[in-house]
Parts: C-alpha cells; structure tokens; sequence
C-alpha cells in the first residue's frame, strides 16, 4: 500500500524560536504552510534547554524520515551531538549570517563536515552560489537556489497615534533585529541629514533587541532623537498593520540572507532602499523597485528623490508589490521543499 506524505515525519531543527527573528519566521512559516499541505513536520528549537534530549528519545524511537536543519554553523552543532543522524535523508538551508560570516571567515572544520553529509543544501538567492564555488566547490552541485516566501497575513496592531505619529508624518521602516550586522546608524546617520529640511519625516524601527550592548547603545541614541521611533518588539501578527504605515522601507545591513521583513513591507507596495550587499544583491532593479545605497550620502539622495516626488514613489512601491508577487511567492517556495522532500523520501508525486 503507498504511503502517504503524513506517514513520514519530517523533522526541522532552527537554532532560535524566542524572539521574532529571520530562523524563527522562516521555520514557523515553513512548517506552518507545509503542514496545511499534508506532511508532518515537527519543529525543536535549539534554544530549547532540552533539545538533546528530546531529539535522542525521538531518534530511538525512529519518529523521523528526514531532517530538515536551518544554519550551517547551528546544524553542526546538531551533526557534532548526534553523528547518527546521517543515516536519514538530510536538507540544510543556509539563511543568511552563516553564509556571510561562519562560511568565509570561521571555515571550521565542523562547517565543512556538515556541508559534505547533507543531500542538498537550500540557499536564498544564486548569489551564494559564487561563494560555495570558491570555498566548497565540492558541495556546489547539491545547492538548490529557493527564494523566500512572503507571508503576511493582516492582523490588528497599534495605530498611529500610540506610536507618536502624526497622519501626515513620512514614514521610513526599518524592520530589523538590533545587532550589529544590521547596521542601523546608517539609516540613523543618513535621515538625519534630512530631518531639519522634512520636519515630519520619521524613522520607525520594528524589531527584537538581540545583542545587547549594541541595542544599549542605538537606543541611548534613539532617545534623544524625537524622529526615531522604537516601539518595543511586536508579534508577527501585528507586522502587517505596522508597515502598512510607512512610505519607504529600509534595509541596511552589512550583509543578508534575504531581508525578509523587507519584502514584507514591499508586498504592501513600500518602496525599498537596500544597502549594496550579498543578499540585497539581484533583489531588486535599480531605480524600479527602489534604490541601492553604498553610503550616508547616497542613502540620504534617494531618500530625499522619493520623498519629492509622490508618483515616482507610487510606481516604485506597485513595482515592488508585483515583484514580490511573483518572485517571493509563498506558494512557490513550499512548492520548492515540497519537490525536495518528495525526491528524499522516493515518494511519488501523485501521492498526498
């Protein structure tokens, strides 16, 4: 008799689940979207104080077909704890910082032995792929290139005036967690070169503090700014009716996976301004869909064009919504580790 999909057990492992990060909304969203198609997924996160032990009470009993890890450097934590797990089908998504960082500059040998048990490994965008060709061009031919999803389903949030916004105040959103990587006195450094020229020009930041002496020091910043706003962290639910209020979304990290709150914000019809940097790279056209900035100076100039001029902003924010529309479909990505599972596991694809 053909199994079905439900009868294998998938196991996703993400090295964060507290806090409304890039790991936790892509493994939520995956496992989420995944499960509505039928198989069965089951999540542990790393942060758990007892995931060793849950996952070897699981493994003895033999509760999983596959192994779906998200990050290099935290999966080999889990390859390090378990070895045995290589006997099962194994999938790794890369997401971002592990790539940047951990891949080019760590080159541990506990990243390079995961990177050759696993059967394919997930990345964001192609642009990675020159990097895994330089660095491990032994693994270049198990990569599978599957853009992120965008899934922003509406939700009440707080309104405008709960958080010090005038109606006709110009929003620029930066979703971002608060560590270094993230960048945030660029965007700072840069309005603020505009602020005595737009006096209702605001900076609103929407994220969780993840590195604490960084936070410490852009908020102590933040307070005697009365133009930037941090609200505290929200939950995802609430995301869609907090960018629904801003005219210009912002990115500028030294480095990405994929900004995925950034396309959130550009599926509402936001135009973007993205640093120049891997994984901000190829997302966008030039001058289409936003601007890339290298700089204060450049950041400031294009954001100062979009606020001057209402239509090109308007055009730019519908390119945005349509680009995401169609290349960061949500449907396309499960569609994507639906195909990846379903070769693992040898289930034929005229099975539920």
């Amino acid at each position: 008799m053909q199994q079905r999909t439900s009868d294998y057990g998938i196991l996703m492992i993400t090295p964060f689940h507290k806090n409304s990060r890039g790991n936790k909304l892509t493994s939520e969203r995956l496992k989420i979207g995944l499960s509505r198609r039928g198989w069965n997924i089951e999540l542990i996160s790393l942060e758990s104080a007892d995931w060793q032990e849950i996952l070897d009470k699981n493994l003895r009993e033999e509760r999983y077909s596959l192994i779906h890890g998200l990050n290099i450097t935290h999966f080999a934590r889990v390859l390090s704890a378990f070895p045995d797990i290589t006997r099962l089908p194994l999938l790794l998504t890369t997401t971002g910082t592990d790539v940047n960082y951990d891949l080019v500059l760590n080159r541990e040998p506990a990243i390079a032995k995961t990177l050759n048990v696993v059967d394919y490994i997930v990345i964001f965008t192609d642009h990675f792929r020159t990097v895994f060709k330089e660095l491990y061009p032994e693994g270049y031919d198990r990569l599978i290139t599957i853009p992120q999803g965008v899934s922003l389903e509406k939700g009440d949030g707080p309104d405008r005036s709960r958080l010090g916004l005038n109606a006709d105040d110009f929003v620029f959103l930066l979703p971002s967690g608060i560590r270094p990587v993230k960048n945030l006195e660029l965007a700072i450094d840069a309005l603020e070169k505009l602020q005595p020229e737009f006096s209702h020009l605001r900076l609103l930041i929407l994220g969780t503090i993840i590195d604490q002496e960084y936070s410490d020091r852009i908020l102590k910043r933040i307070n005697a700014l009365p133009w930037v706003i941090y609200p505290g962290e929200f939950p995802h639910r609430q995301m869609y009716s907090l960018l629904s209020m801003g005219d210009v979304v912002l990115n500028t990290s030294h480095a990405e996976g994929q900004p995925q709150a950034a396309l959130e914000a550009m599926s509402l019809g936001k135009p973007c301004l993205l640093t120049a940097v891997p994984g901000n790279i190829n997302i966008i056209e030039n001058g289409v869909e936003g601007y890339y900035v290298q700089n204060q100076d450049a950041l400031a100039a294009a954001a100062r064009k979009l606020m001057l001029n209402q239509e090109s902003r308007r055009q730019m924010g519908e390119n945005a919504r349509r680009l995401v529309e169609q290349k960061y479909s949500l449907e396309k990505e499960l569609d994507a580790y639906e195909q990846l599972f379903r070769q693992l596991l040898q289930i034929d694809a005229d099975y539920a």
